[in-house]
């Protein structure tokens, strides 16, 4: 599937009430720097985002002012969840930061990391926020990466001077399942879902869906876990600048 086909921009406002056949068209990523007025409040969040591509990379960057939401993903982890069947669905997503507080809860055969620190000395959570965990991609063998990798998936997390956490994660749009349309106008448009505070279940392979598509967006809790759940509805990829 080639990575060409892809669409332009992504407008979500806290007000927004737009239709279910809308689409949410992301923008052009023409530059590592995103300006503050590019990201975006997601409805009933606390999470402010900027989704871009271009022909090689999907590109998520998300912005957190609420110092408890920033505790949550740093020591419980962000799952961005990615859905090509149109249905909210948790089957296919990429976790990152894991969560310091989930250091070590999988089998470390593919990237060996070495969180221990003297005792009395504890890490600050973002300096272990430094892998990703790739879940449900079925042509993939490797399932955790360094954060710092430049060959696939990688991402970021620090805080600037004002105490506000930025977010990066970029995926291969390669490694993605992306649909060409019927008509050959493009790719179709898929689902995206952004967690925070989710606890992995080991060892075990659960089918997690979200309730049905009513709107661009909207929040849920995924169980007893007290995860905060946002879909994006009907996104498609930028095809240019």
């Amino acid at each position: 599937m080639k990575s060409s086909i892809l669409i332009l921009s992504f407008f979500v406002c806290s007000g927004l009430n737009a239709q279910k056949e809308n689409l949410n068209l992301i923008r052009w990523h023409a530059s590592d720097k995103v300006e503050a007025s590019d990201y975006q409040l997601i409805r009933n969040s606390d999470l402010y985002c900027f989704i871009s591509n271009d022909n090689d990379n999907l590109y998520f960057d998300v912005k957190v002012k609420d110092q408890g939401t920033q505790n949550r993903i740093l020591k419980e982890g962000l799952t961005i969840w990615i859905s090509m069947d149109g249905k909210e669905e948790k089957k296919m997503g990429v976790r990152f930061p894991v969560g310091s507080q989930n250091q070590g809860a999988h089998r470390k055969t593919d990237h060996q990391e070495n969180n221990s620190v003297p005792d009395g000395n504890p890490v600050n959570p973002i300096a272990l926020a430094n892998t990703i965990e790739i879940i449900g991609f079925t042509t993939e063998q490797q399932r955790h990466f360094p954060s710092d990798n430049h060959d696939s998936f990688r991402g970021s997390v620090k805080y600037d001077e004002a105490g506000i956490l930025y977010y990066k994660l970029v995926i291969p749009i390669m490694k993605l399942p992306v649909r060409n349309t019927r008509a050959g106008n493009g790719a179709m448009p898929f689902i995206l879902g952004i967690e925070y505070g989710y606890l992995p279940v080991m060892n075990k392979q659960v089918e997690n869906r979200g309730p049905r598509p009513s709107s661009l967006f909207h929040s849920g809790s995924s169980g007893s876990s007290g995860s905060k759940l946002y879909w994006i509805n009907n996104v498609r990829l930028a095809t240019s600048k």
